[in-house]
């Protein structure tokens, strides 16, 4: 217990200076937020490993693709340094490489519960009122429009998904991004703990968009959204 208590010590040390520069929503408070929301899904999964789950939340974003980490391998380089055991270790880059949307996109097969821990930790943190500031900080960051009320949302694909969140594109803009991706996360959830916390995140930001198209007096747009909100 103490070894590994150290061990999560100094993860936390590595990720809180590899995400120091990062303003794209992919901060380490992101990574805290999800390391936290991880922890608390694992306690009401009694056969979660506790340990797996908490290195592969603190590690899932350092070889993150939106970064500009292509192909790098920060994870597997620190916990060989910290001598991790090899089967953890291998367990955790499993995980890290299993949960990205850009994978598993609407159809997520996650066989471990540490798998389902971190993957609904992770998109917990993309959905509600932070979902919603994350989404525009990114969108930001990345030079989108906030919004276009005479682009509609494309249909969904998972290859243009990741070209257009490297590249910009046709999802390109924030408010479509919500109907894209966003507001299909509840329906995701691997686990109960996760499904249970997703609800009120998913009601917070049908609210803002019931606001946003409000305020603009956009009935297009509030007719699309009640087609989400069966």
């Amino acid at each position: 217990e103490p070894i590994m208590n150290k061990v999560i010590e100094q993860v936390v040390e590595y990720v809180t200076q590899h995400h120091a520069a990062e303003y794209s929503g992919h901060d380490f408070e992101h990574v805290k937020r999800v390391w936290k929301l991880a922890k608390r899904i694992a306690a009401s999964e009694p056969n979660a490993d506790l340990y797996t789950v908490e290195l592969a939340a603190l590690l899932h974003d350092v070889d993150d693709y939106k970064l500009g980490n292509i192909g790098t391998h920060h994870a597997a380089d620190l916990m060989h340094k910290l001598n991790i055991d090899e089967t953890v270790l291998q367990k955790v880059l499993d995980i890290i490489d299993n949960i990205g949307f850009s994978k598993s996109g609407y159809n997520p097969t996650l066989t471990s519960i540490e798998e389902k821990i971190v993957y609904d930790a992770d998109k917990l943190d993309g959905i509600g009122a932070i979902g919603i500031a994350r989404a525009f900080a990114y969108g930001g960051n990345k030079n989108r429009i906030m919004f276009n009320p005479s682009q509609f949302p494309v249909e969904f694909n998972l290859a243009n998904y990741k070209q257009t969140s490297l590249f910009g594109g046709d999802h390109s803009i924030s408010i479509n991004h919500f109907f894209d991706k966003l507001l299909n996360l509840y329906s995701l959830m691997q686990t109960n703990m996760g499904q249970e916390l997703a609800k009120q995140r998913q009601e917070t930001m049908i609210m803002f968009l019931v606001h946003f198209f409000d305020e603009q007096e956009l009935d297009d747009w509030q007719n699309l959204l009640s087609t989400k909100i069966e």
